[in-house]
């Protein structure tokens, strides 16, 4: 690798200019945050971190109102069935930082602030870590990408815990880096628990890790390397130990998440028409590939050549990321330039193996949201690979400055975009908020409501729901045996989503009817309510007691 210039080096990358990267962010992401409203009617999981955040802030700890099928399957079998429903499914992280922040800022603005944070701190990691690749003309084009670019502003308002990813791998690379000290990596060992408290994932990152830091320090003797491998593996480790334990105490089961679940039945030929998510069963991931081998390597195979192709989307950093991928090639044909890039290689590589288990259509940014972290750091590497291939041509860089803004534009245009469109998504949430009012008026504290829209109603309203099951079969099952249902909202969801509600479409458009329940209001918004009916409901009141003679 050419070094940077010793004018370069000689200045370094001092604090000062580190704070100016954040604040030049910072009025960014506030001009962004006043443009857009991702934060007032956030995505669908930010509507279900918010509602286990709200829980958590009225002290029933980490806890939720909306909860799946499949999760109410795997509570009764572990007898938790009582409400609030443990939180199994949102991270934690996210949920404790919402709960935080709304003590002193309005909701919005919490949500907002859960990635924000993260976001803002990365800037100034991305750039310093181009800087001690190339110099300031890569460090400017890595933070400068990074920051306009989906991965940056619009993660980092959005309240979803990619900005949070993105921030524990780049902490990671720069701690590691160089020499490794056992202090490096502990800190190392630190952004990676933080990591983990946004995204499991990273406890199969930090297994990559361990392995690569005894790797680095050999030269060092075994006792470092252990050492070193331990500093790192403690603070990950704390923190499992912490998320596991209290999952146990929630669920009757060590660090139990309902995710793995969901994402490896989804995208099957088993579920023909219907939504892996919302059916009515639970599977522990091994026992799930173990019964249907055939059908997941089906699986895997569609989705490899579907995500595989994207590798270049990572992050929406093409350009960048193209010269990354460019420069991993080089490294391997020269068979040098070892280092903190090897752990990239293997990190990414094992996401990319990883990923066709689980889903290509549960939505994120890009192909895959288990990728697009992967893209601001690979983004920086590619910035100053970019750098070097100018110096090495010798190229002015002044000149080259006028094609590299051009990739900066457009990397920047969905952003631009964003800002340009403004807000339009707190509409979803007028509507919404018609429905759980006519709904609450009527409907007593504890009800329970299936929905097509469960995590928008217990969002807006606060209310108790569960997905609606796919059948109305299985809603008569889920009633009976696992959570007594007051309350059923159906509405069609997008084109793609359609399949969710087909089964229902003749009891929507009032053709047949629902055992038990009684059709009870048609809204502007489309959505149907059923409510149980009277007399089912009258049945499920107790009779009063007998006056005293």
């Amino acid at each position: 690798m050419m070094a940077p210039s010793e004018a370069e080096v000689r200045a370094r990358c001092g604090v000062g200019e580190l704070i100016v990267v954040l604040l030049l962010t910072t009025l960014l992401w506030i001009g962004y945050l006043s443009r857009t409203d991702f934060h007032v009617f956030p995505r669908e999981d930010v509507m279900e971190t918010v509602v286990a955040a709200r829980e958590h802030a009225a002290g029933n700890g980490h806890t939720i109102r909306t909860v799946a099928p499949s999760t109410l399957v795997f509570l009764k079998q572990q007898g938790r069935l009582e409400r609030p429903w443990p939180n199994v499914l949102r991270a934690p992280l996210p949920v404790m930082l919402i709960a935080t922040f709304s003590r002193v800022v309005p909701e919005p603005l919490a949500v907002a602030l859960s990635s924000g944070i993260f976001m803002l701190l990365s800037a100034p990691l991305i750039y310093l870590l181009a800087f001690r690749l190339q110099g300031r003309p890569a460090a400017i084009l890595a933070a400068a990408a990074f920051v306009l670019s989906p991965a940056g502003l619009y993660l980092g308002s959005t309240g979803l815990t990619e900005s949070s990813t993105i921030f524990s791998l780049t902490a990671l690379a720069l701690l590691l880096m160089g020499p490794i000290a056992w202090r490096s990596a502990f800190a190392a060992g630190v952004a990676a628990a933080i990591g983990y408290l946004g995204r499991s994932t990273v406890s199969a990152w930090a297994i990559v890790t361990i392995l690569y830091v005894a790797y680095a320090s050999r030269g060092d003797g075994w006792r470092h390397a252990f050492g070193r491998s331990a500093a790192f593996a403690l603070p990950v480790a704390l923190v499992v130990g912490w998320r596991g334990l209290q999952m146990l105490a929630l669920t009757g089961e060590f660090g139990y998440s309902a995710q793995p679940d969901m994402m490896i039945r989804h995208d099957l030929d088993l579920y023909p028409g219907r939504s892996a998510s919302h059916a009515l069963e639970h599977w522990s991931p091994l026992q799930f590939i173990l019964q249907h081998p055939g059908a997941i390597a089906r699986k895997y195979a569609v989705i490899a050549e579907d995500v595989w192709p994207h590798l270049l989307d990572l992050g929406a950093l093409p350009f960048l990321v193209g010269a990354f991928m460019v420069e991993l090639i080089v490294v391997f044909a020269r068979g040098k330039r070892g280092g903190i890039r090897w752990l990239i290689y293997a990190l990414l590589a094992l996401m990319v193996l990883l990923v066709p288990l689980a889903s290509i259509d549960h939505g994120g940014v890009g192909i895959s949201r288990y990728l697009d972290p992967f893209g601001p750091l690979c983004a920086a590497f590619g910035a100053a690979y970019i750098v070097e291939l100018l110096r090495r041509s010798g190229a002015s860089l002044p000149l080259a400055a006028i094609p590299l803004a051009v990739i900066v534009l457009f990397t920047a245009l969905p952003t631009l975009m964003d800002v340009a469109v403004g807000a339009y998504h707190q509409q979803a949430t007028t509507q919404m908020q018609a429905v759980t009012d006519t709904i609450q008026a009527e409907a007593a504290p504890d009800d329970v409501i299936a929905s097509t829209h469960a995590s928008t109603l217990s969002f807006v309203g606060g209310l108790y729901t569960v997905r609606l099951p796919i059948t109305p079969e299985d809603l008569l099952r889920l009633d009976r045996e696992y959570v007594p249902v007051q309350w059923v909202h159906i509405k069609h969801r997008s084109a793609e989503n359609r399949p969710r509600t087909r089964a229902w479409r003749p009891i929507m458009q009032q053709a047949e009817t629902l055992p038990g329940f009684e059709f009870w209001r048609r809204f502007d918004d489309g959505s149907v309510v059923l409510r149980r009916a009277t007399q089912a409901r009258e049945a499920a009141v107790p009779a009063p007691p007998p006056s005293a003679p």
